[in-house]
């Protein structure tokens, strides 16, 4: 029984060498892209970095706000100054928690003024990368005034989709706008959010402009934070949101945390301050919050780290992360890591349900924010589902330059879009990416 058992194992063996050989000479192309790094002007860089937390106004005060369903607009208002031939606009819609309790949530709504095509515009559902959880943390607070949350995510991504003639909704999340659970890194609340800010605006309303949206043209597109939620809400579209006929997502750097004792150990005893104090204790606040089933900001953090989770209320980005680099990060956590966490992680973030739609998954193999073995981690877990995944890395980008190359370098992420609406088959190089290929090409567009 023994021997059969052995000569079964080496026919597979012999099977899966001659099958790979095989793919190896029909795969797609690679996903290595020869570019040099986008340079991005330093006056850009300076505007965009968040040392500025916004002061919140009346606009997300819920007293008074009733339950509805999921994406139902409750409330708009026009921001001023909107740069010509773009209209602007604060909402506040219906979404729900993660245990089906109504809470609203606000968005920024952009759009091109002046007439739409026919079928009218297509619409993003935008989600934004790491800016904190408070209130003033979101998108439609101030994204016209330089080095804030929203600005930090208006002048790479917001402005020059609309530019493309797109209407985009970037959702704030749970808690950065209206009160409500924290949702750093909680794919299954940010992809409610996202989800049900294109519910609110998918149909015209006077509140916002009346701006026609085409439902056969509809998007996702996010980076770093808001890769892992792109991704999320992509997961989560056909049960939560079927009416939305979502042609595709877009996930630039997206931030995978994995649910690996091991791996998340060793982070923990990082013995220097970086920015992973921040992220640290964004994941602590909106993980204790969302998941007490599982664990709790005391088996989380360290006494050290305790003392610092009041700033989380009151600072957002880079401002909030200056404040928070005074000690080591393996004095905030404690360590081993909370197994509970580890658990709750696992539930939290993408790559164990098949995706409906395709994507095309963007990585800076210089990025030192949102680590590229990481990402490559979430590609192989995407191809081994069955996914149609698109998977662009360019060998000298960091996190903030890949913004810009994967919109204005060819292959460009907009055609890709554009190209899903048009009805074109997806590309899909998941075949390379299972076989770890390591050669550029100069033209991976299909």
């Amino acid at each position: 029984m023994a021997g059969n058992r052995t000569k079964a194992a080496l026919a597979a063996s012999a099977a899966a060498v001659v099958g790979g050989a095989l793919l190896y000479l029909s795969a797609p192309a690679t996903s290595l892209v020869d570019a040099p790094a986008y340079q991005v002007p330093q006056d850009v860089t300076d505007s965009i970095d968040t040392t500025i937390t916004p002061e919140l106004s009346t606009f997300y005060d819920t007293a008074g706000v009733q339950a509805g369903p999921p994406g139902e607009l409750i409330r708009a208002e026009p921001i001023d100054g909107a740069p010509a031939g773009t209209q602007l606009y604060r909402i506040m819609y219906q979404s729900t928690d993660l245990q089906g309790n109504t809470i609203p949530v606000t968005a920024l709504y952009a759009a091109p003024e002046g007439p739409a095509p026919d079928g009218g515009f297509p619409l993003i559902g935008f989600a934004h990368g790491t800016t904190g959880v408070a209130q003033a943390c979101g998108m439609s607070q101030t994204p016209l005034t330089p080095n804030t949350p929203g600005y930090s995510a208006w002048v790479p991504h917001i402005e020059p989709l609309v530019r493309q003639g797109w209407a985009v909704v970037a959702s704030d999340y749970s808690g950065m706008g209206a009160p409500g659970p924290s949702s750093y890194l909680v794919g299954p609340l940010e992809g409610r959010g996202v989800l049900d800010g294109m519910r609110a605006v998918v149909q015209p309303d006077p509140q916002t402009g009346s701006v026609p949206i085409d439902p056969a043209k509809l998007g996702i597109y996010g980076k770093s934070q808001g890769g892992e939620a792109a991704l999320s809400a992509m997961e989560l579209a056909p049960t939560y949101a079927p009416e939305l006929d979502i042609a595709g997502g877009v996930a630039l750097a997206p931030g995978f945390t994995p649910a690996l004792q091991g791996v998340l150990n060793a982070v923990a005893g990082n013995p220097t301050s970086t920015s992973q104090n921040m992220f640290v204790l964004l994941i602590a606040k909106s993980f204790a919050e969302n998941y007490p089933q599982y664990t709790s900001i005391d088996a989380i953090l360290s006494e050290e780290g305790k003392k610092r989770l009041a700033l989380l209320e009151q600072y957002c980005g880079t401002d909030l992360a200056d404040r928070v680099v005074d000690i080591p990060l393996s004095k905030m956590l404690n360590t081993p890591v909370d197994s509970g966490l580890v658990t709750a992680l696992g539930e939290a973030m993408p790559g164990t349900v098949p995706l409906e739609m395709p994507a095309v998954i963007v990585q800076g193999l210089e990025d030192t924010t949102i680590l590229p073995q990481f990402t490559h981690a979430q590609v192989m877990s995407r191809c081994a589902l069955g996914d149609v995944v698109w998977y662009l890395r360019y060998p000298e980008d960091d996190h903030p330059s890949i913004n810009f190359q994967a919109r204005e370098t060819d292959p460009t992420v907009i055609d890709w879009m554009q190209a899903r609406w048009d009805g074109e088959p997806a590309p899909d190089n998941c075949a390379n990416q299972l076989l770890g290929t390591a050669e550029t090409t100069e033209a991976v567009n299909p």
